[in-house]
């Protein structure tokens, strides 16, 4: 009766501290191919690099019109970016396997949601050589400025 209850009593503690224990943060850092879907309907494509600064993320999107970089944490299985690429934007991405699949919307998309597929290229991210990763200075602002024609991925909104 003692092993019995000594057992069961294991196996509920096995049980609770695999339930209680976090899931490991996924390995995020790295370049990846990003393939979306603008506001009107059409392709963009470019490179993501993606850095790890601390317990947060620098991710900076290279498109043809240009690069925006933006700042991002992983938590409960989401990765969530802010940037700003002309207006305050967000993406969300869950990780399946070696892509990241998201959704983003920016202000002036009247609500709108669009989709964005990150897919990890194997290649490292590029160092500067003698540069140490560091965390962007913030700098203070009054009002965020908004420019009249907002855009994402070479087009404008």
């Amino acid at each position: 009766m003692r092993r019995t209850l000594l057992a069961g009593t294991l196996v509920a503690l096995c049980a609770i501290g695999s339930i209680a224990a976090p899931a490991p943060l996924p390995d995020l850092t790295g370049v990846y191919r990003c393939d979306g879907t603008n506001p009107d309907g059409k392709p963009y494509h470019g490179l993501v690099e993606i850095r790890k600064v601390r317990e947060t993320f620098r991710v900076r999107w290279t498109m043809d019109d240009g690069a925006i970089t933006g700042v991002g944490i992983y938590s409960s299985g989401v990765f969530a970016v802010s940037y700003f690429g002309g207006a305050p934007a967000v993406v969300v991405y869950t990780v399946d396997g070696e892509k990241l699949v998201g959704e983003w919307t920016m202000g002036g998309a009247e609500g709108a949601v669009y989709s964005e597929t990150l897919i990890r290229t194997g290649a490292a991210p590029a160092q500067e050589p003698g540069r140490q990763e560091r965390e962007p200075r913030a700098l203070p602002r009054d009002h965020p400025s908004v420019p009249s024609e907002p855009t994402r991925g070479g087009i404008r909104l």
